[in-house]
């Protein structure tokens, strides 16, 4: 019997304990009564928000703002409303259509708690360092339809290329502690102001999009609430914007196609996993397939809501678009395209186009603050100047408003670019050169290219280009084509000329050098002006010359001209002359035509043999300056060659190879006998017989040529080309001093003359103190002579190389 009572009694006892250890769970986890109601409650006790609780009350945000969480809620009040029900003729809140009060509640409230203080800190694993100037809110838009590829698809807007999450839109903030960082506070109120004109929307320091926050850190148990005083409507993005039908043509290039109906700049594509979210999430919709749709080859996302590369990049920027209205785009096609696509603006290029609308758009916020020093987004100046431009103007734009994801300026005129304003810009757009762009494009897209596209648009205001245009005609007659080749599996540059009978001669290597053969560097500015603006000569110079002028090309070559006329070596050679027609002026230099191409070999005499396709030696045109009638003053010069350099069965010369550029100072017959009677120089007879003496002649020689550059006596007080005023280059010879290199100065005095001196060390470096100077001999059989990669001068006096110690 007891036995039968005591389980009885154990588990009641058991129960009794349950019970109680239950009671005291329920007690410890009992919500505490310190704590803060959420923020339905807190906002309903403040009795002035009656109006924003009656819409989230229509929405499924209700029980969210009712229950735990964390989240930040801009709340408008009660006045708020009343404005906000005036400007869309609503008579009670009831009015506003349900997918607006979705729009409005979602819009409001931002995911995490975040006081009044931490609004422009990022929230990423703890406080970052980094400013936040918006903030991702609960609102985004679903799918809708598009046409692409002649049907009627639907479409999800991609946030950013580097990610495929929900499309949350931003709200936007401006206080003082950010806002004001980089501009004075007189400033930050003028940029608002232009953005947010509505006399409603006063600029405070503690704005949120068009609201200005009144009460800060409304605390509530599942985050805080900041009361604003305007009703905020989600932004339309930078895309939606451009549906303004006063922006059509410019919207038209964006979405402009290709022959095969595949838009140029938009990509649509299609993901099985976001068709079947939205097939559960919209069953009434008939949902087939869903695209993901974003913008690219183009420096902005227009439709995507998320800034940057991250989470915390997306709060801390945003883009800005330059839109040129439809008159703006009628200007750029007439000023810019219309002579070489006729057709219309349509049947401009992919490439082309990508360069005019990228010139619009910035991957950065550009306030009208800022305009006076910012680039678009191939870093080119919205002025056109930079700093030393205009301010930012008003009354140029019609349309100033902001966008979800950026700044929206709508122009009465387009941003220039480089592209269309340099002397590049001729072979970009002009048909005729379409061979040489593919050149330009295959070899020197990083470099020559980009220096042609110089000018003060990308901050450079000095250089000065003049290019000789050889024609697509031209590059043809030359043997080039623009090919599939097998062999490389990719499209290359051929010659028909290029073959066993012909030497073999690198393809790639003749159009480079024909290329930049046409090519002038040179520089205007306040201080010097030596552009090459045409081919007649400087009648106070060239006299010296027989009416000559000469200038040196990209690649180094030295040419001559007058009376529109351009001799390079090989022109020379076959007495043949290239006529330059001048044909356009552009903001970096001027452009001609030619009827010819300029030739480093005799290519019209040797069409069809090796000759044609290589400059002639190099000794060969020692023998032609002094060996015939040319210039006898420098013949023992050229017999100390023959004797030091000269191969028995051949005209080449030891240490002097092929591809070698060279500036050769030739004494003349009077500095180079008073050379031997100084001891200098052994004569020539020791040379022959005396194997020492044929080295120290030898090194003689070889001390007298500069290597790696052609310098020409060209009338200027300074030496060109070059990146700027420059009297003084110090280049080494081919004289070795047993493996260091030797050197000599090569200078422009105050008469413009070219002076050729040896100084106190040998370190390649610009000195002021010279040893021993010569000065070249003007005269057109004296100096300036043509030679195979080379120019050669007469001299009044020699030089020695003596080791500094």
């Amino acid at each position: 019997m007891r036995n039968f009572i005591k389980i009885p009694i154990l588990l009641l006892f058991a129960i009794l304990t349950l019970v109680r250890c239950t009671n005291e769970k329920e007690d410890y986890f009992k919500r505490p009564g310190w704590l803060e109601p959420p923020i339905y409650e807190v906002l309903q006790k403040q009795a002035r928000f009656s109006s924003y609780l009656k819409c989230v009350d229509r929405t499924l945000y209700a029980s969210a703002l009712k229950s735990s969480g964390l989240y930040t809620v801009f709340a408008p009040n009660d006045d708020a409303f009343k404005s906000y029900l005036l400007s869309k003729n609503f008579a009670t809140v009831d009015d506003i259509p349900d997918s607006t009060v979705n729009a409005i509640v979602a819009y409001s409230i931002v995911y995490n708690n975040y006081s009044f203080d931490h609004l422009t800190d990022v929230l990423s694993g703890g406080w970052d360092s980094l400013t936040s100037i918006k903030k991702k809110t609960a609102y985004y838009e679903t799918v809708h339809q598009e046409t692409y590829l002649g049907n009627t698809v639907w479409v999800y807007d991609l946030p950013s290329l580097f990610s495929g999450s929900i499309n949350y839109k931003y709200l936007p903030f401006y206080l003082s502690r950010v806002f004001e960082q980089s501009r004075s506070a007189s400033q930050a109120a003028e940029d608002y102001g232009i953005f947010y004109p509505s006399p409603g929307s006063t600029y405070t320091g503690s704005n949120v999009q068009s609201a200005a926050i009144l009460t800060k850190d409304m605390v509530a148990e599942n985050g805080v609430a900041h009361e604003v005083d305007h009703v905020l409507e989600p932004l339309p993005t930078l895309e939606k914007i451009l549906n303004d039908p006063d922006y059509s043509k410019f919207k038209a290039l964006i979405n402009a196609k290709g022959s095969t109906g595949v838009p140029y700049f938009i990509t649509y594509m299609y993901n099985k996993s976001l068709t079947d979210y939205f097939q559960l999430a919209l069953p009434t919709k008939n949902i087939n397939e869903v695209y993901f749709k974003y913008y690219s080859e183009i420096a902005v996302n227009l439709n995507g809501e998320r800034f940057g590369t991250s989470d915390r990049q997306a709060e801390q920027g945003g883009y800005t678009l330059f839109a040129p209205d439809n008159a703006a785009i009628d200007k750029f096609y007439n000023d810019k395209l219309k002579e070489y696509y006729p057709e219309g603006i349509d049947s401009v290029s992919k490439d082309i186009l990508a360069y005019f609308i990228n010139a619009q758009m910035i991957d950065e916020l550009v306030w009208p603050g800022d305009y006076k020093g910012s680039m678009n987004s191939q870093g080119e100046f919205l002025n056109g100047k930079g700093n030393r431009g205009a301010d930012f103007n008003k009354s140029n734009y019609k349309k100033i408003v902001p966008a979800s994801n950026g700044l929206f300026y709508g122009s009465d005129n387009y941003i220039k670019s480089r592209y269309f304003e340099t002397v590049f810009s001729e072979i970009l757009l002009n048909p005729t050169y379409n061979l040489l762009n593919t050149a330009f494009t295959q070899y020197f897209n990083t470099t020559l290219k980009e220096e042609l596209l110089k000018c003060e648009l990308n901050g450079y205001t000095q250089e000065n280009y003049t290019v000789l245009l050889p024609s697509d005609e031209l590059l043809r007659a030359d043997g080039f084509s623009w090919e599939w080749i097998g062999g490389s599996n990719a499209y290359g540059f051929v010659n028909s000329n290029s073959g066993a009978s012909l030497g073999n001669f690198d393809v790639p290597t003749r159009m480079q050098r024909l290329v930049r053969s046409h090519i002038f560097k040179r520089i205007k500015n306040d201080e010097i002006n030596c552009a090459i603006t045409n081919f007649y000569t400087d009648p106070s110079f060239a006299k010296a010359y027989g009416g000559y002028s000469y200038a040196v090309n990209e690649y180094g070559d030295m040419i001559r001209y007058k009376d529109g006329k351009i001799q390079m070596l090989g022109n020379y050679d076959e007495n043949d002359w290239v006529t330059a027609t001048p044909y356009k002026t552009f903001l970096n230099g001027q452009v001609f035509k030619i009827d010819k191409m300029l030739q480093y070999s005799r290519r019209n005499t040797y069409p069809n043999a090796p000759e044609g396709y290589k400059p002639q030696d190099l000794y060969t045109y020692f023998l032609n300056m002094s060996g015939g009638l040319e210039n006898t003053n420098v013949a023992i010069f050229k017999n100390y060659i023959g004797a030091c350099l000269k191969g028995d069965l051949s005209n080449d010369l030891a240490g002097i190879s092929s591809d070698m550029v060279l500036t050769i100072f030739m004494p003349s017959n009077t500095a180079i006998n008073r050379a031997i009677a100084n001891g200098d120089l052994p004569s020539l007879t020791e040379v022959n017989s005396d194997p020492a003496a044929r080295k120290k002649a030898t090194n003689f020689i070889l001390y007298h040529m500069i290597r790696g550059k052609q310098f020409v006596d060209d009338g200027l007080t300074y030496i060109m080309p070059n990146k700027e005023k420059i009297t003084e280059e110090v280049w080494r010879t081919l004289l070795k001093d047993v493996v260091d290199n030797t050197y000599l100065a090569v200078r422009k005095d105050a008469a413009g003359n070219l002076v050729v001196s040896t100084h106190v060390q040998s370190t390649g470096k610009n000195l002021s103190t010279y040893v021993r100077s010569a000065i070249v001999t003007r005269g057109l059989k004296h100096s300036n002579y043509f030679g195979a990669n080379a120019v050669l001068h007469e001299i009044n006096d020699y030089f020695v190389y003596n080791k500094v110690q």
